[in-house]
């Protein structure tokens, strides 16, 4: 406010003074400008006293857009290529090797005058130092805590072309090493992305001009009184600004937000000293309508609006909250001992049954934030729950999300059962420093999420002890983040996901708790589905992995054509595992698939739905014994050839409509303990019903069709269901047949289930082959040694064991020569 003559003060101050709001100026968008500088020497060139000059010294500078990141905007001014395009991402690994300053430069409103003014920062990865107008403000780390400067003092009103005011953001180096950052930033590697550190301004900054009360935080707790009643607990944090005493009044008022309702209103006075004042308030709702996962009920959601007045009409601050009212409360699996399973894994949502059929959510959308548009959000929230998912879970490799995920999760009534921070495979630090920052992170994270109705579960971390060279120090480290979390939400809290494996067994974990059922995948050849799933005994199974590759016009869009068949070297750095995909494709389809692409491709995306299906609804029939399964991965950050039903470019694979089959909340299935049969051979199977609704159906009929390899049909059964329970899961009828054809063959059956007006509840269908299992066995051995042996020469991770020209093999051209080319694919 320097430099301003009395009479535009005194305008000013009437502007401020006819708007009795709060104001809220939005900084995000494209008007932003970036530039790159090696470390340290931004500040020694005076990057920080960039004035507001029309053109001056940032003219050449390239624009950007917040919130987004470094390298989206790198790759839109030209000076990187596409880093998810080919093996273009070990190309910008000099990007974090420097630090970035990004430029704002804006005009604030008229009403903003004489209030008090906070620029506000939801988010920034990792680090940052911000200056405005040339004054030094602070520094910040942590990507997920939100941070604030008060600038009531430094914000010019002043009128100029371009804006008066220069908002300067010195975003740190991107750290290099994960240890140094977890739990405030997730990885950048892992098994589908290795390359780049992500860095930038990931979430909106924004100017709120206030009075110099302000609310905090709000946090609305239901309480179920009746069936039709309830009490909000509601939790205000009010910050004083000054140092007198002040007394105020806070209204609250609450009405339906996606429907009618009347208002409930309640109002309190209360004195707020300086600095942070803690107040409870509370209000009856008489005709409450709960919020619901979608195959439970509706997903009525409330607003609550918080109001601080000072005397008569003088509007401190306002905010509004979403919130739905729902409880949460976790039992204990029937079936197990507590000797078993010692935790509660069953989710009961106002003390319903709620068996989570989950998928990772292997996001953000894009692991550069810039391309992670609103647009994909609502796409894939969208196609979730068309895939029949009621849950999705985000574990330690991946960041909290943003506002909008967990709000679509809230309207499509998606529940949420995730890491409270990205704490994954790795031995974290022992400095109190390190810990005392990652609790706060914790802590600040919760407090944002934790009024979405979406939310049930939190965990501490992923598979932080099967990997971890002192696997007992993390386990005193995640039990203590759940102490320090614990004052803020009544969800339950797990400290990591699995505890049933070795490592796990020898913390003093049960043995029976939860399991990550990978090893059909990583096995290669060592396991076969009808064998091994039925093995786990386990309350949950977090975390189920398949891989296949994406939709063959996806996999133009990313590997360069002259790679795109036989497949070259930029499958490899996409994560190809092209050994278990032969022996997923042998084991499921009874060939490895490999003469064409479009044919290897769908053979991967067959294998992983009919894989998928089966665990599924075999975990789903255990069910209430065992209460959630959870998919690996519904989708993930960048375009890769691992994992996900649904790739990249959210386009649906193949493997998608058997997800869906077995996710239905009411499932026909047949189990089946062998796929492989000889010709003439008695087919056994047995249906069951799966029913994740709490209504039943009376006077059922299930019918079932039996064809051969020409999809012929020669067999047909019908048999009648008198009634299937709510909440329920139960065999009813052995079917059989004889097996049609000759080796080589598959044959098929089709079921239908209708109630009692014929109207379909439920269809389910199998591929099974005609085939010699103890011969195809040994053979899919034989495929998964010759992978082992290959892995024993380059090590798991390195795809040069696939391309002999990238492994300097003697007496084979080199890249230079000749195009790589993936073994057993020439």
């Amino acid at each position: 406010m320097k430099n301003i003559s009395q009479e535009e003060r005194d305008y000013l101050a009437e502007q401020g003074k006819e708007s009795n709001e709060k104001v809220v100026f939005d900084l995000s968008g494209n008007k932003w400008q970036f530039e790159g500088i090696r470390p340290d020497e931004g500040v020694k060139v005076g990057f920080h006293e960039l004035n507001f000059d029309i053109t001056g010294d940032s003219f050449n500078w390239s624009f950007a857009k917040v919130p987004g990141d470094v390298y989206t905007d790198l790759w839109r001014a030209g000076r990187i290529e596409d880093p998810h395009f080919g093996r273009n991402s070990v190309k910008a690994k000099w990007v974090p090797e420097n630090e970035w300053w990004y430029k704002r430069q804006f005009d604030v409103p008229k009403t903003m005058f004489d209030k008090h003014i906070q620029l506000v920062f939801d988010g920034v990865d990792f680090g940052c130092d911000v200056w405005l107008n040339g004054k030094f403000l602070g520094s910040h780390e942590g990507m997920f805590s939100k941070f604030k400067f008060d600038v009531s003092e430094d914000i010019r009103f002043e009128n100029l072309r371009f804006g008066t005011n220069v908002l300067m953001v010195r975003l740190h180096p991107a750290p290099r090493r994960y240890s140094q950052v977890a739990g405030r930033k997730p990885a950048w590697h892992g098994d589908y992305w290795v390359s780049l550190p992500p860095t930038g301004i990931w979430k909106p900054v924004y100017l709120e001009a206030t009075g110099k009360v302000t609310i905090e935080d709000t946090y609305v707790k239901p309480v179920i009184l009746t069936e039709d009643s309830a009490r909000l607990d509601v939790e205000i944090e009010l910050k004083n600004h000054e140092d007198a005493e002040r007394e105020v009044a806070i209204n609250i008022e609450v009405e339906g937000e996606n429907f009618e309702s009347k208002t409930y209103q309640v109002q309190q006075k209360v004195k707020v000293s300086k600095g942070t004042n803690n107040y409870e308030i509370s209000l009856d709702i008489d005709d409450a309508k709960l919020w619901w996962p979608w195959d439970l009920g509706d997903q009525n959601l409330y607003n609550a609006k918080v109001t601080v007045i000072e005397g008569e009409d003088t509007l401190l601050d306002t905010t509004d909250t979403s919130f739905g009212i729902r409880e949460v409360k976790m039992v204990h699996n029937p079936g197990f001992t507590l000797e078993q399973v010692e935790n509660p894994w069953t989710v009961m949502i106002n003390d319903r049954r709620h068996f989570m059929r989950s998928g990772t959510w292997g996001g953000p959308p894009d692991i550069f934030m810039g391309r992670a548009h609103p647009s994909k959000y609502v796409e894939l929230i969208r196609l979730a729950k068309e895939c029949n998912f009621n849950n999705l879970r985000i574990f330690g490799w991946h960041p909290e999300e943003i506002p909008l995920f967990y709000k679509l999760c809230n309207e499509a009534g998606i529940t949420v059962w995730q890491d409270v921070l990205p704490l994954a495979s790795l031995s974290l630090p022992k400095d109190e420093e390190f810990k005392q920052a990652v609790f706060a992170e914790a802590i600040s994270s919760v407090k944002a999420q934790r009024n979405h109705p979406c939310l049930v579960l939190l965990e501490g971390s992923e598979e932080l002890f099967m990997t971890a060279s002192d696997p007992e120090h993390n386990l005193e480290f995640v039990n203590a983040l759940g102490e320090a979390i614990k004052p803020y939400t009544p969800l339950h809290f797990i400290p990591s996901s699995p505890l049933s494996d070795e490592v796990g067994l020898n913390l003093g974990f049960k043995p029976n708790e939860s399991f990550h059922a990978n090893d059909l995948f990583y096995g290669e050849g060592e396991f076969v589905m009808e064998e091994y799933f039925p093995s786990l005994d386990f309350a949950v199974i977090p975390e189920l992995a398949i891989s296949s590759c994406p939709n063959v016009e996806s996999i133009k869009k990313f590997i360069p054509a002259d790679e795109v068949w036989p497949p070259g070297p930029s499958w490899g750095h996409h994560w190809t595992d092209f050994d278990a995909l032969r022996t997923l494709n042998f084991e499921v389809l009874g060939d490895q698939s490999r003469d064409g692409l479009e044919k290897f491709v769908e053979a991967t995306q067959i294998s992983q739905g009919v894989i998928f299906q089966y665990a599924l609804e075999h975990f789903r029939t255990r069910k209430p014994k065992t209460s959630a399964v959870c998919i690996c991965h519904y989708i993930t950050f960048a375009p890769d050839m691992k994992w996900g039903i649904v790739d990249y470019y959210q386009e649906k694979k193949l493997s998608f409509d058997y997800v869906r089959k077995a996710y239905q909340p009411v499932l026909v299935t047949m189990k089946h303990f062998d796929r492989r049969w000889l010709p003439g051979e008695e087919f056994k199977g047995a249906i069951w019903v799966v029913n994740d609704y709490y209504k039943s159906f009376k006077d059922c009929k299930v019918t079932i069709k039996y064809l051969d390899n020409n999809k012929s049909v020669f067999k047909v059964e019908t048999f009648d269901i008198s009634e299937i329970g709510g909440d329920s899961s139960g065999k009813f009828v052995d079917v059989s047949c004889k097996v049609p054809g000759v080796i080589g063959d598959k044959f098929y059956t089709e079921i239908s289930l209708v109630d009692a007006d014929g109207n379909s509840i439920s269809e389910n269908d199998y591929m099974l082959l005609v085939a010699d299992k103890e011969k195809d066995r040994k053979e899919l051995r034989a495929i998964g040694l010759e992978a082992f042996e290959t892995k024993e020469k380059f090590g798991w991770a390195s795809y040069f064991r696939y391309y002999p020209s990238l492994g300097g093999e003697d007496g084979v051209p080199e890249a230079d020569q000749k195009m790589p080319i993936a073994r057993g694919f020439e």
